[in-house]
């Protein structure tokens, strides 16, 4: 029997899938007057890239053009030094097609937060969260939950399906805050949840006084030269957006957002996010329950890359190696499970790296 809590359309929706940005209302994100455009220098097919998806008992090496067709691949773009060196896109797609994000989103939520810290409208990550949702303040615990608990995901929350469902397929997402249950002491460990960034974007909502999609439209979208409009799905009866995942953007708008934190958070001389923002967001930190690997809603790479990368749901990437002034943008489509994790995209990012 479905559980009463859960929206029933989840049923009829299913998956997330590449229609993302049309099954739900949507925030429009306005690109300005200045659009930047990446230089071209594409590397002949013939003397291009060679990796190995390690799915073989042999080292077999084969070309990017003939290994991104076997797998369900909408873009894949490589830029180094503003200059684009690849560029892929699957059947029917081209660089003007908008791409669901997924969880890539909750790096720009997290973005977002620095620069509304920045401006005044949020005094420190350390703020109580029940400053900007007192709706949670009776529950035990809740009064020691932080904004920075909510970035690095050691809320303490308990993983509930139905607060999911509410936030991703309901029609009013603030039916989630009744959900909430602690299952831990805020700071004590990790465990990635959709709620936790959620709850970012009502604070940033309730704390400018600004929806996060014309935030971000203002804050970085048109500063950074978006050269196309975004969306950003929101739910019916609060028109808030969905935070955690649901922003889409053109393969090349969000290599912008990767050069945004290649460049430590300037664009072209202006500073966009604070340098002190951009350090902590990509530092490594274990404390309180945090992990090594995964920061302020970024996933830590290699010492030895010194990479780092915002990730999506269906292995959506945007890869950044300053190293090599390097950024790696993937966007692909739901696939067969097994065929999904026999891949690491991982590696082939740090064989294309090793290649330049």
């Amino acid at each position: 029997m479905l559980n009463s809590c859960i929206p029933v359309r989840s049923v009829f929706l299913g998956n997330p899938d590449d229609k993302d940005m049309t099954r739900f209302k949507g925030a429009v994100i306005r690109s300005g007057n200045e659009c930047f455009e990446f230089k071209k220098g594409l590397i002949p097919s013939n003397d291009g890239f060679k990796i190995n998806d390690w799915t073989r008992d042999i080292p077999f090496f084969l070309p990017l053009d003939s290994f991104a067709p076997t797998h369900k691949v909408r873009s894949l773009v490589i830029i180094q030094n503003d200059t684009i060196k690849y560029e892929y896109y699957g059947k029917k797609f081209n660089e003007h097609n908008l791409h669901s994000s997924y969880s890539i989103a909750k790096s720009f939520t997290s973005a977002l937060i620095g620069i509304a810290m920045e401006e005044g409208f949020i005094k420190s990550e350390q703020d109580a969260v029940i400053k900007y949702i007192p709706e949670l303040a009776k529950l035990p615990d809740a009064d020691k939950l932080t904004i920075e608990h909510l970035l690095n995901h050691t809320s303490g929350i308990k993983y509930n399906l139905a607060t999911d469902a509410t936030i991703y397929y309901g029609r009013n997402s603030l039916r989630a805050l009744k959900q909430i249950r602690f299952e831990t002491r805020p700071g004590t460990k990790q465990h990635y949840l959709n709620i936790n960034v959620e709850l970012l974007g009502l604070i940033l909502k309730r704390a400018t006084g600004i929806a996060p999609s014309h935030y971000l439209e203002d804050k970085i979208w048109k500063p950074i030269q978006m050269c196309s409009d975004g969306v950003w799905s929101v739910d019916e009866k609060n028109r808030l957006e969905k935070s955690f995942c649901c922003l889409g953007a053109t393969a090349l708008d969000y290599a912008k957002f990767g050069r945004l934190y290649l460049n430590k958070g300037m664009w072209n001389g202006n500073r966009i996010i604070s340098e002190a923002w951009y350090n902590k967001s990509i530092s490594r930190d274990t404390s309180n329950g945090s992990s090594f690997n995964y920061n302020y809603c970024w996933h830590i790479g290699l010492k030895k890359y010194c990479d780092f990368m915002a990730i999506g749901l269906y292995k959506q990437h945007i890869y950044i190696n300053p190293d090599k002034n390097l950024l790696i943008i993937l966007l692909n489509d739901r696939e067969k499970t097994l065929k999904a994790e026999r891949v690491s995209w991982w590696d082939i990012f740090r064989q294309i790296a090793d290649q330049l």
